[in-house]
């Protein structure tokens, strides 16, 4: 921390050097009024198998708010008498409570002790990074076995981009100036472009097929596009096919239960109840009017060979 009392143009015993490293927002050592220890940088905790997607996710965050310096150890730690060791002491809190928070809670409680930002930064290291052979052979196995089964053409693609970015993080692209590094880009492409549609369902055999004849092959995206616009396609015909379906059977029940000639289905049902009183066909007992009493105003009929047995209740 700076002397009280000196005479370097300092404002409350602190240096120059010191107020311009805490203000200057351009400085790793600005920190933000919204910046605090309970900031969550990255959506998914560092869980122990996730570690290289998330130190990646975690490096961007970081680099985003110029914080790298503290974790890669290129901003070293002062001396205690150094003018700047306060300023470097508190982003390094800052940043330690950071990566604290972007972990589980049981690996949380092993990083508490740790001195700085970039301790805590190289303990995650040498416990969850792994060498690339064994890495690359994992990518490249889920690679071979991964095809879109009961998934949509969205979420296959999206599984086969991420392990494809995930491989080529440990096989990264050699820097070439003598033009051989875009026959080598275009061969990637061609790879990704076969990969994506061999795992395909055979019901895309036809638009497979038609990608396949085109010259040159499009690029991964472009047949990506292709085969989704072909997706949608068919969602809107199958759902246009579904709705004529079940109105086709509304409208043929409608009729089917109102035929021309039109009281034969009641007289059908009806001939089946029978008086078991007097064995009337057409009511039952309890309705009998013979039985219970003639309705007032009833006009009786007269009775003849056909509807002698339903005079009575008609």
């Amino acid at each position: 921390m700076a002397r009280g009392g000196s005479n370097n143009g300092g404002r409350g015993g602190q240096s120059n050097s010191e107020i311009v490293a805490v203000e200057d927002s351009s400085s790793p050592y600005f920190l933000l009024n919204g910046y605090h220890p309970g900031l969550t940088l990255v959506s998914n905790l560092l869980n122990g198998a996730n570690y290289h997607t998330w130190r990646h996710a975690m490096l961007m965050a970081l680099t985003a708010k110029n914080k790298v310096g503290f974790v890669d150890g290129t901003i070293s730690r002062p001396m205690s008498t150094n003018l700047i060791f306060g300023s470097w002491n508190r982003c390094n809190s800052m940043i330690s409570f950071w990566i604290i928070n972007a972990v589980t809670r049981e690996i949380a409680d092993s990083l508490l002790y740790l001195d700085s930002s970039s301790d805590i930064w190289r303990d995650l290291s040498d416990r969850f990074s792994q060498g690339n052979g064994p890495l690359i052979f994992q990518i490249k196995k889920q690679l071979s076995a991964l095809n879109q089964g009961s998934l949509d053409v969205n979420s296959y693609f999206t599984k086969l981009k991420i392990l494809w970015d995930e491989l080529r993080e440990f096989q990264p692209v050699p820097v070439c100036h003598c033009g051989g590094l875009r026959i080598w880009t275009d061969y990637q492409h061609r790879e990704y472009v076969l990969q994506f549609l061999m795992g395909l369902n055979d019901s895309y055999a036809q638009i497979r097929g038609q990608i396949l004849m085109m010259d040159p092959v499009p690029i991964i995206n472009k047949v990506f596009s292709l085969v989704l616009q072909e997706e949608r396609h068919r969602n809107v015909s199958a759902s246009s096919n579904s709705n004529s379906q079940i109105s086709e059977p509304m409208a043929f029940g409608s009729n089917s239960y109102a035929p021309t000639g039109s009281s034969c289905g009641f007289r059908n049902r009806r001939d089946k109840i029978t008086c078991s009183h007097y064995g009337f066909i057409g009511h039952t007992k309890d309705k009998c009017y013979r039985l219970v009493g003639y309705p007032p105003g009833w006009k009786f009929k007269p009775k003849d060979s056909k509807s002698g047995s339903m005079a009575n209740n008609s």
